[in-house]
Formats: structure tokens, sequence, C-alpha cells
């Protein structure tokens, strides 16, 4: 398999990972506004924000790749790139399963109680790690299949591909934005929004503001690569579609942290918590989203020509 399909099939995993992600996502925050939610124990307070913390470093991980790619290599396929992206799959996946077994707690722990609710939730738990884990390496063993060397040599990725790969890109960030700005759309019609602080009803309705920015940039490379070009590649579209999907992040993590601020106050009330939870979680995003990626990228530049800052 050539470099450059090896990269796109990662890619594609990422996305089918990510829409599990968008839905965990999207259930965390608008439960906490559901009416029944009020009367769950402290105990399944504390659950959900674990599990949404799991989920804010699962997406954290795998939009990590796309960064690395437009920031690090500039749309170029690379081994690094791909072998970054296998490897940040593989652990956003524990993650994902941790995220799986809060959220059947947290559902099932009023009409089945707390025992048999935490017994559902470890189990999943589990059969999620079997699954993504433990069936793979015991396959492994058991046809012995060997590691192969990573896929072929590096070289010049066509212009037809880098354009393929940067909207593929795309796509596996807007799913987490969409399922965000779903949530922030029906919660603010709910009676429980109306109970929020000040504070906290404006700062959703920021995050808000964050998602429809980071929207029409996601989308603005598909626009332009219809209006502008009419569906032809051009150099000029790969250029700006990376700079765009690379701005797109920005908002992402600030809408993020608006709503895991919003969140955190609706689980434990106005304070420091919540605060320090938000402020947590946008230098986690920002790190793996911007500075890893410069840092990178500035280690490199003087190992190969093609990380020269213009």
């Amino acid at each position: 398999m050539k470099l450059d399909d090896a990269l796109k099939v990662s890619l594609d995993e990422l996305r089918m990972q990510m829409l599990g992600a968008q839905v965990l996502l999207g259930f965390e925050f608008q439960g906490m506004f559901q009416d029944g939610f009020a009367a769950i124990p402290l105990v399944c307070r504390g659950v959900t924000a674990v599990g949404l913390g799991l989920m804010i470093g699962a997406i954290g991980l795998m939009v990590a790749v796309p960064c690395q790619h437009r920031i690090v290599e500039g749309g170029e396929a690379s081994v690094r790139i791909y072998l970054t992206s296998n490897q940040y799959a593989k652990v956003a996946l524990l993650p994902l399963a941790g995220g799986i077994g809060c959220n059947i707690f947290v559902a099932a722990q009023q009409p089945f109680g707390t025992i048999l609710s935490a017994v559902a939730g470890i189990g999943a738990f589990s059969a999620a790690l079997l699954a993504w884990y433990f069936l793979g390496i015991g396959l492994r063993q058991l046809w012995a299949v060997h590691a192969q060397e990573t896929p072929m040599k590096e070289q010049d990725t066509p212009l037809h591909t880098k354009i393929e790969q940067m909207l593929t890109e795309a796509r596996v960030i807007l799913p987490g934005v969409q399922a965000l700005l779903g949530f922030q759309f029906v919660v603010m019609l709910t009676k429980a929004f109306e109970q929020l602080p000040s504070a906290a009803r404006f700062a959703h309705l920021v995050g808000l503001l964050c998602m429809v920015v980071a929207i029409v940039l996601l989308i603005a490379p598909a626009a332009i690569h219809r209006i502008t070009f009419g569906g032809n590649d051009d150099r000029r579209l790969h250029t700006t579609g990376s700079v765009l999907i690379a701005l797109a992040l920005l908002p992402l993590a600030f809408g993020l942290c608006c709503d895991l601020w919003v969140s955190l106050t609706k689980l434990f009330g106005p304070g420091g918590v919540a605060l320090a939870g938000a402020v947590a979680g946008f230098v986690l995003l920002v790190s793996l989203w911007y500075v890893v990626p410069l840092v990178i990228r500035r280690r490199n530049r003087g190992q190969d020509a093609r990380y020269a800052l213009p």
C-alpha cells in the first residue's frame, strides 16, 4: 500500500472514532439539562464529570492528527504523520471506552440502582477494551501476523491527494462541532438553562458563537473548492484550506471549554471547580492542537527544508 493510501485509511478510521465520541459527548452535555438529572446522587455527578474529561481528551487526541498534518507536514504524507495517526487513534480508544462506561452508569443509575448500573458500566468498558485492544492482540498472536515495515518510502504528495486529505481532515473534526452546536441550541430551550447563573448562560452563548465560527471555517474550504475553482485542484486551495482548518480549531477549543464550564457549573455549582476544569481543558486542547505541532515543526525545521517557515 502506498503511503498516501495508508494515511487516508488511517484518517477514515479516525472519522469512525469521532462519530462514536460525538454521540457520547452529546449525551453528556445534554443529559445534564434533562428533568431527571437533578435527582441523581453525587456519585453520578462525579462520574459525569469524569466522562466529560475522558471525551474531551479523546477528541483532543483525534483532532491532534489533522493539526500536525497541517501545521507540521504542510499536508505532505510522511511516515511520521502516519505513525502519529495510528498511535493517537489507539490511545484515544481508551478514554472513549471509559466514556462509554461512565455514560451507561449515569443513564442506568436511576431506573436500575447503583450496583446494577455499575456492573453494566464496568461490563461495557471491559467489552470495549476486549474488542478494541485484546481481540486484535490475540488475533495477531493466533495468526502469527508479524509487524510490517512502515509503508513505503516518502515522496512528494500529489496535489489532488493533498486536497482530498485536507477535506477528509475537515470531516474528522466536523462531527464533534456538530454535536456541540446541536446541544447548545437544544439546551437554551430547557427550564434548567433558565436556572443557571447569568455568567454561565453568557458563557454558553459565547460557546455557541464559537461553534458557529468553527463550522463556518471548516466548511469554507469545500465552498471555495466549488465556487472559486469549480471543483478543480489548485495549490492555492490547499494552502487556504489548511489555514482555515487550523484557524477553526481555536474557536472550537474555546467553545468546548465554555460548555465544559457550563456543564461543571450545572454539576457542582458556580465556583473554582468549574473554572479550573474549563481552564485545564483549554490548556490541554491548545497544547495538543497548536503547541505540540509548533514545537515539532521548530525541532524539524533544521532537518528538512519542507518544514521551513515561509
